[in-house]
């Protein structure tokens, strides 16, 4: 079996950049699929993949992390792999994460006789776990409904049965949109616990409430792509009666406790209007 990390960046610190490169021995291939918007900082992402003997693939810009994604795991089957794991440079695998995906995959394999995709267990700066499992289908494997795709081992057998990722999405539900894609197909979806991945959340933090957030265009995409996805049938129900309220008590949240209020809040509504015309796409084309 042959494994390829697909490392999805972006403007990324190199020295984070480095400590994940380091923990990516096992893997037979890393491709670095680079979406970064700065001349800088692509020369420096450019410079250190070469020297650490991976395969760097420039986007040109920010097309989304679908996009970049795709390019990536396309690289990657097109070079022989046979399965292909995904990263951001948000997130820091431990060196046995990769190798305890396999063997969890093994082990559901030999006991059910299926084929499932297997995600880390995400933990946060302040090791709260990110990840939500579901109940338990054999030692140490949990059923995963809404995953984070940093961090999920794929095979070329879920690739061509699922499909890429929604690239007219761009970033926000772009890895729930493909789990649920997934389920649709009867896709086994789970999380690993022994598998780690420590994961960055967004750029600020309420002093008042523990709510992390990013840059204020990303409420944009957010508000945007959780109403398309609501208007789907195999997204989960449970899932989209909980957004509605979610979305409602983010604009008071925004209009209280956020910095950039006026930004934020017209990116939100922003992303309403382009929903209500059926766009999607990065917002420069909307």
């Amino acid at each position: 079996m042959t494994v390829a990390a697909v490392i999805v960046t972006y403007n990324s610190d190199i020295s984070r950049l480095q400590e994940i490169f380091n923990s990516l021995s096992s893997c037979d291939k890393v491709i670095i699929s680079d979406n970064s918007t700065s001349d800088k900082k692509r020369t420096e992402i450019k410079d250190l993949s070469h020297k650490s003997g991976f395969d760097y693939l420039s986007m040109s810009g920010n097309h989304g992390i679908a996009k970049a994604q795709n390019v990536g795991i396309t690289h990657a089957v097109n070079a022989g792999m046979a399965d292909v794991v995904l990263l951001d440079d948000d997130s820091l695998p431990t060196h046995t994460m990769i190798s305890e995906l396999f063997s969890a995959r093994k082990r559901f394999y030999d006991e059910l006789g299926k084929l499932p995709v297997v995600c880390a267990t995400a933990f946060g700066d302040n090791k709260e776990m990110l990840s939500v499992r579901g109940e338990k289908i054999i030692n140490g494997v949990y059923k995963c409904r809404d995953i984070i795709s940093s961090g999920t081992l794929l095979n070329r057998s879920h690739i061509d049965l699922v499909g890429l990722h929604e690239e007219k999405l761009f970033i926000d539900c772009v890895d729930y949109e493909w789990g649920w894609r997934a389920i649709s197909k009867n896709v086994i979806m789970c999380i690993v616990i022994s598998a780690v991945l420590n994961h960055r959340l967004g750029t600020g933090k309420l002093n008042y409430i523990d709510v992390r957030y990013g840059s204020p265009i990303r409420h944009y995409y957010q508000y945007r792509n959780i109403l398309h996805m609501i208007k789907r049938d195999y997204v989960p129900l449970s899932w989209k009666l909980k957004q509605l309220p979610k979305l409602l008590f983010k604009l008071l949240l925004i209009s209280l406790f956020f910095d950039n209020k006026a930004k934020r809040l017209k990116f939100a509504l922003m992303g309403v209007r382009d929903f209500c015309l059926g766009k999607y796409g990065p917002i420069n084309n909307c």
